[in-house]
């Protein structure tokens, strides 16, 4: 049976910034559950909304291609986060930023699917009603393939390389806008605990705000390894630069050599010399684009499942906040749904924490790396500058040659390089120490997840 067509109107359902919509769906988009926010903005009820495909608040105004890039990223297993406009009941519409996270069973095949959605309030929302037009009359022209192109291009235009480096910016920005509304709850202040229920309760939201603490101090030191990882790819074009400008210089160094016959043999030498290592330096200079590059991907996936995880957090003190307000007034249905929503988040937090501590290791493997790298590095400029100074004696004997010059020349090089590594190797070795501590931060993450998990559980025993 088709249901009926709602007319779209210009008239927000509005909602506030910090609230936050809930629900799951099974593979097919099916929806199982939904929190009362979803609901009422919605204007659906609760048994309309159950059972149905949650396309039901598809609003006419948004690209396909949007949906199709989100199913792409869970199917494939992977989070997405997309802005989102909807339509309610009565033709209203509300725009979300959508967080939508696979849930995967033991073997780590997708079971369904759990939606967190929050309202945009960042200057990044405000591109984004212009952008979906402009996607629309494309897909009108020239179907999905066209409206995929004009998307990357516009995310490039942005300054974005592909989606996923977008959608890390866009939640991390949507949360730091309302970090002082969307937050862990506090429990209300004439709540008893002189219950069991309540009192369990209690302890949850002490190790929920643990978590959200935890993951504060471990967002400030991913935010230093971004400086980091920028300052990597700067610092390692301006090396390359460097090194590169030494091989020229060697390579004008050999032919001034030759001019010279058998008088310009040692300049031969050290100009091959000079050659050889700085195409040694710029084949290091390669292989750290290469791990630097490593490093910001994982950055990036670091960054972006820590901000799921603390919408995670906040979404579980909402539900336990829902319980103790309505514990006396729900069916046991209810309470089934509420505990499964509730281990759904913890599953994933647990999940998302573990994730983040194998990108942490990868990292200071790559981190590792980096470091040798400096060292080789400099173990090369030590020998370009011995090759200087024998180059400065042979000049002395050759007062009627360019070789001086040639050889002051390299040194300035080689000081400016030596003066780049320096400026690297102080905060490399400083990430180094904080990834360290991150991994002990992801323990502690990991032992609150674990007392929640036993608290949850042995909720229903006192229900």
């Amino acid at each position: 049976m088709h249901r009926p067509k709602v007319e779209p109107k210009n008239i927000e359902s509005e909602f506030a910034p910090s609230e936050m919509f809930f629900s799951v769906t099974d593979l097919k988009g099916i929806i199982l559950s939904g929190n009362d926010v979803f609901i009422r903005v919605s204007k659906y009820s609760k048994d309309e909304l159950i059972g149905k495909p949650h396309n039901i608040i598809r609003h006419p105004d948004m690209p396909r291609i949007v949906f199709k890039l989100l199913w792409d990223y869970i199917q494939a297993g992977n989070p997405i986060v997309a802005y989102v406009k909807n339509l309610a009941k009565d033709g209203s519409y509300y725009w979300v930023l959508a967080t939508v996270i696979p849930v995967k069973d033991e073997q780590g095949n997708n079971i369904k699917y759990l939606s967190i959605r929050i309202k945009p309030t960042s200057e990044f929302f405000d591109l984004i009603p212009k952008v979906y037009q402009e996607l629309l009359e494309v897909e009108k022209q020239g179907g999905m393939e066209a409206s995929y192109k004009r998307l990357i291009e516009i995310l490039s235009e942005l300054g974005y390389k592909d989606y996923d480096s977008f959608m890390k910016d866009i939640l991390t920005k949507e949360i730091e806008t309302k970090k002082e509304v969307l937050k862990v709850e506090d429990i209300p202040a004439d709540m008893s605990f002189e219950d069991a229920f309540s009192e369990r309760v209690s302890i949850i939201f002490k190790y929920a705000r643990n978590i959200d603490e935890l993951y504060k101090s471990i967002y400030q030191k991913i935010t230093h390894f971004e400086k980091l990882g920028k300052l990597l790819n700067e610092k390692s074009d301006r090396i390359f630069s460097l090194t590169d400008d030494i091989r020229l210089i060697s390579l004008n160094s050999s032919v001034e050599s030759f001019k010279l016959g058998s008088q310009g043999a040692s300049f031969s030498v050290l100009s091959a010399e000079m050659r050889k290592n700085s195409e040694v330096g710029n084949k290091i200079i390669e292989e750290m684009k290469k791990n630097t590059r490593v490093i910001m991907e994982d950055i990036n996936r670091i960054v972006l499942l820590i901000n799921i995880s603390k919408l995670e957090v906040v979404a579980l003190t909402k539900f336990l906040q829902s319980i103790l307000w309505t514990k006396e007034n729900r069916t046991e249905d209810e309470n089934r749904e509420l505990e499964q929503n509730m281990e759904d988040l913890v599953y994933l937090l647990k999940s998302f924490s573990y994730d983040t501590y194998s990108y942490s290791e990868k990292m200071g493997s790559h981190l590792s790396d980096i470091s040798e790298y400096l060292k080789k590095l400099k173990i090369l400029i030590k020998r370009l500058e011995f090759l200087y100074l024998n180059g400065m004696v042979e000049s002395a004997h050759q007062t009627e040659t360019s070789f001086s010059i040639i050889f002051t020349e390299v040194n300035k090089l080689v000081e400016s390089t030596k003066d780049i590594l320096n400026g690297i190797s102080v905060p490399l070795f400083e990430v180094i120490d904080e990834n360290r501590n991150l991994k002990y931060e992801l323990e502690d993450v990991n032992y609150n997840i674990e007392k929640i998990v036993d608290l949850i559980e042995s909720l229903s025993q006192v229900l």
